[in-house]
């Protein structure tokens, strides 16, 4: 599985803005294609304001964000305690400058 970096995200995002009415080519593929199988998760309406207010403020859609917090932890699970408790603050971190810009 390939991760789609952020400045892949972008360069996706800015070709899409350019041309916003064009046809899209009989070759274009969406990132993530490959991927085949679909959760439902059941959240309050509260609850799904308060993630696509997160996802708003990151600029990313409410599903790239929560696959990105699933596939995080499930990559994390072999770490010790210690480990997960750092990249909790590291991503706390993240989040705390990309909300600040």
């Amino acid at each position: 599985m390939s991760e789609v970096t952020e400045q892949e995200l972008q360069e996706y995002r800015d070709e899409a803005e350019s041309a916003p009415d064009a046809p899209l080519s009989r070759h274009a593929t969406r990132p993530g294609e490959g991927r085949a199988k679909v959760l439902s998760v059941r959240l309050s309406t509260e609850e799904f304001d308060e993630l696509n207010r997160w996802a708003a403020a990151l600029e990313i859609p409410a599903s790239a964000l929560v696959r990105s917090w699933v596939l995080d932890h499930l990559r994390a699970g072999s770490d010790s305690p210690v480990r997960i408790v750092e990249r909790i603050a590291q991503e706390l971190d993240q989040l705390r400058r990309q909300l600040a810009a």
